[in-house]
């Protein structure tokens, strides 16, 4: 309960100050160069997920700003609120999105870098095998970030045609899992040029 109530007072303190200065149906911020129908958005400022499609409703979570989120649909001209499905479902202000930056640097990544962002749904699991333990579904654009081995290279192993991926769930979803998970990243029979995992923008 104190943690909801800390949680809540400091939604109502950020909602408070970003929208002193933003009409009731303010929208999601536009560029020329970016499809009305990409669902993916990114968040101006620290904002709040929502249970329900209302400030007056129980914050789920706090989102960094910068925090890249997928929608479940576009929203109409005049939506205050929109669902989105990653990293967390529930409901987003639209006033506080913006579209995803394209990533231009993915074939240069910093060196030891461990962020990654999922291209498509994926299952996360507790040992790198299509039997290890299900963990959860990880939705396209959730950020995650790798565990590295010596000379910064992403701990990986090959199993069952797949080149797994390991995942530090502590640093990827705090106060929600701990720990390392898996994911397969590449296909090596269907799909093997294709990987499931990008560099963070």
């Amino acid at each position: 309960m104190e943690f909801q109530k800390l949680l809540y007072t400091f939604t109502l303190v950020k909602i408070a100050t970003f929208t002193l200065g933003i009409p009731v149906f303010a929208q999601i911020a536009q560029t020329p160069s970016n499809s009305s129908q990409s669902s993916c958005r990114a968040t101006k400022v620290d904002t709040a997920i929502f249970k329900e499609p209302s400030t007056s409703s129980n914050a789920v979570r706090i989102l960094p700003a910068k925090t890249n989120i997928a929608l479940a649909y576009i929203p109409a001209s005049g939506d205050r609120f929109v669902r989105i499905k990653s990293p967390i479902s529930g409901f987003i202000q639209t006033a506080v999105l913006k579209f995803c930056q394209a990533n231009n640097n993915m074939s240069k990544p910093t060196i030891g870098s461990v962020c990654r962002q999922i291209v498509q749904p994926v299952t996360l699991r507790g040992q790198p095998s299509t039997k290890g333990a299900f963990i959860t579904t990880l939705n396209s654009n959730t950020i995650v970030f790798v565990n590295l081995v010596t000379g910064n290279i992403v701990k990986s192993y090959k199993s069952e045609n797949y080149i797994w991926v390991e995942i530090d769930l502590a640093r990827s979803f705090p106060g929600e899992l701990s720990g390392n998970g898996w994911v397969a990243n590449t296909d090596l029979v269907n799909t093997p040029g294709l990987s499931n995992l990008a560099y963070c923008s």
